[in-house]
């Protein structure tokens, strides 16, 4: 079985900017002290990042981009032998504003991007804002994934119900062609989130940084049965360590269901047309 990791941030100079430990952005500010991360944010080449993911059980990762400096340092890597082993998706910002986000979305594209990265609890608005709604149309048309992050979160300085399940279940109604990805699974809304991916069959739930046995039972009731072929594994490294990741999932699921969480869902996603 090949482990899919839905959820990866390479350990560069470009991508570890905003996660220095003496002067990190305020929105991770707390990521790094709760999960303690420091021994994880020390700069890495690409080939000895590769090795150390494929060491701990990591077949693929998907790294997302935050910004057009980030697209521009993937597209880099995209030219080198180690990108075989990763799925890209674009960064996009509302600073930029819709016209030069789509032209991002669109030299993305051309270089093999699969879609693309919204964070609404660093940019400070809803998931739904209509700002968003002409890229999420782009991607919809495009046959293209919105990977939208989806929990609560510890930046203390935004709101933390800026992707309420409610938000998504709007977006997936208005773009019910868009295949969209939540990260981190709606976690901490207490299975609201849960009915929303049941009733729209292009949402996918992504599990990164999230411990099983923190879970709630009817989360994992779920992902072992009636949304068992739309849940897919992830770390969020450098925010958790791959391998441990990997033991508490594997420890959690029965081995049919391991299959579809770490390897089967993913590819999926990834690849088959929107329902």
């Amino acid at each position: 079985m090949k482990i899919h990791d839905f959820r990866v941030r390479f350990r560069t100079e470009q991508i570890l900017k905003p996660w220095n430990p003496e002067n990190p952005a305020p929105h991770y500010e707390l990521y790094i002290e709760i999960y303690k991360m420091k021994p994880r944010l020390s700069i890495m080449g690409m080939k000895e990042f590769v090795k150390n993911m494929k060491v701990q059980g990591v077949s693929k990762g998907i790294v997302c981009g935050g910004s057009i400096e980030d697209n521009d340092h993937f597209i880099d890597i995209k030219r080198t032998p180690e990108s075989a082993d990763f799925y890209f998706f674009t960064g996009v910002h509302p600073k930029y504003g819709i016209k030069r986000n789509i032209e991002e979305l669109e030299k993305c594209k051309q270089e093999g991007f699969f879609g693309a990265n919204f964070s609404p609890y660093i940019w400070d608005i809803k998931a739904n804002a209509k700002q968003l709604f002409p890229l999420y149309s782009h991607l919809e048309q495009n046959k293209q994934i919105a990977i939208i992050h989806g929990s609560l979160h510890y930046n203390r300085y935004t709101s933390m119900w800026l992707s309420d399940p409610r938000y998504f279940d709007e977006i997936a109604i208005n773009f019910p062609k868009l295949k969209i990805v939540v990260g981190h699974a709606f976690s901490g809304y207490h299975g609201l989130g849960l009915p929303v991916a049941q009733r729209h069959p292009n949402i996918f739930l992504e599990f990164s940084a999230l411990w099983p046995k923190y879970l709630p039972d009817v989360t994992m009731k779920a992902v072992k049965s009636y949304l068992k072929n739309r849940c897919l594994f992830g770390t969020s490294y450098p925010v958790v360590d791959f391998k441990p990741a990997i033991d508490a999932w594997m420890e959690a699921l029965e081995p049919e269901i391991a299959e579809l969480f770490f390897e089967k869902n993913a590819e999926r996603c990834l690849f088959d047309d929107p329902v």
